[in-house]
């Protein structure tokens, strides 16, 4: 099980690096308005969720080290954040899968064409992402409960 949860967060850091450099290149785009922060705040808690939950896998369940009780807390409130995000794009691909004349619509009114078969593959990605990072997160908690002593 726990080959699983390697390779569970291996995708969830591999799309953290991905978030984390297209945050770099917004910045200016990400102040400029509340849902633009608000949607910034989300992504750089995927970012040090992953960070951190990769610290706590390879230090504590790896390793078996005492840590900081930081660790734990740092864990804790970004998976909470990431639990949050990735119900909300379980929630939001689901409802677009049943209606993608609504994603295909909003994108048209920047001026871009995208085949509906690019659309749903699009839709199926961030699906498995959502659930990949669900159950990652959960596990994680899962952990961290079992892990308690590890803290100090």
């Amino acid at each position: 099980m726990n080959i699983i949860y390697r390779l569970l967060g291996v995708f969830v850091n591999v799309v953290a690096v991905m978030l984390a450099s297209s945050l770099l290149f917004s910045i200016p785009m990400l102040i400029s308005s509340p849902l633009t922060m608000l949607s910034g705040f989300m992504m750089i808690s995927i970012v040090l969720y992953s960070w951190y939950s990769f610290q706590f896998n390879r230090k504590v369940v790896q390793q078996q080290l005492i840590v900081k009780r930081s660790l734990k807390d740092w864990v804790k409130v970004n998976g909470i954040v990431a639990l949050i995000f990735s119900i909300i794009i379980i929630v939001d691909v689901v409802y677009l899968m049943q209606s993608p004349g609504t994603y295909q619509d909003a994108i048209k009114g920047f001026g871009i064409e995208v085949p509906l078969k690019t659309i749903y593959a699009f839709f199926y990605i961030m699906l498995v992402y959502g659930i990949i990072l669900l159950s990652h997160v959960i596990w994680t908690f899962k952990l961290l409960k079992k892990h308690a002593l590890h803290f100090e």
